[in-house]
């Protein structure tokens, strides 16, 4: 049996959950603004494809997001309540990733990745 994986709590409230903001966002405008531009239809079409394709995989890592947080949402609570008060939190606890979890983690990573890199092609011209 495989070990799980693990990343700090820190990690996917500080480095996970924005890129997938940005992600979402990026989704929205860069896509957006491709296809406002572009009159071929097939490109059009293979654009739209590929703003669905992404919001979906998009959908499906916020859903395995939240069930990470959900499971450890007192861990949650505990680092939130921490930084109103001002206590040092450090890294906050270890959180031990499912199978579903940690693809997901995986996936917002090279989605944040791909799009980054699509919006530096489009910045070429």
């Amino acid at each position: 049996m495989n070990e799980p994986q693990r990343i700090t709590l820190r990690d996917v409230l500080y480095e996970i959950l924005p890129k997938l903001k940005a992600a979402e966002s990026m989704i929205q405008n860069t896509l957006l603004a491709i296809l406002e531009v572009t009159e071929e239809p097939l490109e059009k079409a293979r654009r739209r494809e590929q703003q669905e394709e992404m919001e979906l995989e998009l959908f499906t890592i916020r859903l395995n997001i939240k069930h990470l947080l959900n499971r450890y949402s007192q861990d949650v609570q505990a680092m939130r309540e921490s930084e109103e008060t001002g206590a040092a939190i450090g890294d906050g606890p270890i959180l031990a990733l499912d199978d579903g979890e940690a693809q997901a983690i995986e996936k917002a990573k090279m989605l944040h990745e791909r799009l980054v890199a699509m919006q530096k092609e489009l910045a070429k011209g």
